[in-house]
C-alpha cells in the first residue's frame, strides 16, 4: 500500500468533499456564479477536544469530520463568508481544549504567527489561522491547497492500485 490508512482515509475524504463541491457547482445560475463559489469555498477540520480528544495534539484526522464552510450557515453576527480555518487552543485552570473550526475574521497574521491573549483566572487563548483547505490540522497546517489535491490523487491512485 502506498499510503498509510489515515492518509488514505483523508484522501479519500477529501475527494469526497471536493467531489461534492463540484457537484453543487451545477446548482449554480451562471457561470460566474459557479467561479465565486470555487473560489471561495474553503474546507476545514471541525472539531473539539472536549468532546473527542482525536481532536486534540497529537491530532488524529482519520476520522475527524470536515466541513465545506461555504455551505454552513453563518453566525448572524458575522456578515462575511469563512474564508479560513482555525484552530484555538484554550487553557482555563490548568485544563486545555483545542477547537478546530472555520474562521470568518481576517487578519494579517493569518498563515504567519499563532496569536495569545491572556485573561484573568489563568484563562489563555493560543489562536492560529489559515486560509488553505484542511490547514488547521497539525500534520497540514503548511500545505496549501494546490498540495492538498495532489496528495489526494496520489493517494487515490494508491487506493486503486
Amino acid at each position: 500500500m502506498v499510503c498509510s490508512r489515515a492518509l488514505c482515509l483523508n484522501t479519500v475524504c477529501a475527494l469526497f468533499f471536493l467531489g461534492l463541491g463540484f457537484v453543487e457547482l451545477g446548482h449554480a445560475k451562471n457561470r460566474q456564479d459557479t467561479r465565486r463559489w470555487v473560489d471561495k469555498s474553503i474546507f476545514c477540520y471541525e472539531c473539539n477536544s472536549e468532546y473527542d480528544p482525536r481532536c486534540g495534539d497529537p491530532f488524529d484526522n482519520a476520522t475527524i469530520g470536515i466541513v465545506n464552510c461555504s455551505l454552513k450557515q453563518k453566525p448572524e453576527h458575522i456578515e462575511d463568508p469563512p474564508t479560513l480555518c482555525r484552530k484555538t487552543i484554550q487553557t482555563v485552570n490548568g485544563k486545555v481544549r483545542i477547537i478546530r473550526a472555520c474562521g470568518y475574521i481576517t487578519s494579517d497574521r493569518d498563515d504567519q504567527e499563532c496569536v495569545r491573549k491572556t485573561g484573568t483566572h489563568e484563562v489563555q487563548i493560543k489562536y492560529c489561522s489559515c486560509t488553505g483547505s484542511l490547514c488547521n490540522g497539525s500534520l497540514m497546517h503548511r500545505l496549501s491547497s494546490n498540495v492538498l489535491i495532489l496528495l489526494a490523487v496520489v493517494g487515490l491512485l494508491g487506493i486503486i492500485l
